[in-house]
């Protein structure tokens, strides 16, 4: 098996995708577990869909794997005491540094409109498992953005 490399830069924010294992269709079980498995750091924003998530975050140290690795034992380790034995990730992540903050309002973007392209909401600001809703009363969005307007977001997102 090929080695992998991350870049690690201190401060520097990160866009994360991570997938269950064959894709199985149970992060929704406990919708609260995602968010209470995160030790160290809470991600700025985030999207938990049924087979996969995606977060924004900036790691302590700028190590993502370390913070990724705790983050997926915490959740299983609970995930399985709760439900059972059983893989619960795939191998691995998908990350990209933000370089800039086109960029990063790019996947900040990608992240709230997931649900809508998944057609399991219509708009971004129903969906109850994302910081849409946060970022909207922040100020980073109108009550408006992504419900009759078509948001189509080109780029490479690690689904």
């Amino acid at each position: 098996m090929k080695s992998l490399r991350r870049v690690y830069i201190p401060g520097a924010i990160y866009f994360v995708t991570v997938i269950t294992f064959n894709r199985r269709p149970i992060l929704l079980r406990d919708p609260d577990l995602f968010l209470s498995s995160w030790k160290l750091v809470r991600p700025s924003a985030w999207v938990t869909l049924p087979d996969h998530f995606h977060i924004v975050v900036t790691p302590p140290a700028g190590n993502i794997s370390d913070l990724m690795h705790r983050f997926k034992i915490t959740y299983a380790r609970r995930f399985r005491d709760k439900y059972g034995p059983g893989r619960v990730w795939q191998n691995r992540f998908w990350d990209r540094v933000m370089r800039d903050q086109k960029e990063l309002n790019h996947h900040l973007d990608y992240i709230h409109i997931n649900p809508v392209h998944h057609g399991l909401i219509t708009g971004p600001f129903e969906y109850k498992h994302s910081s849409a809703s946060q970022h909207l009363a922040a100020g980073f969005y109108q009550s408006d953005w992504g419900g009759s307007d078509i948001i189509d977001i080109e780029g490479d997102f690690g689904e």
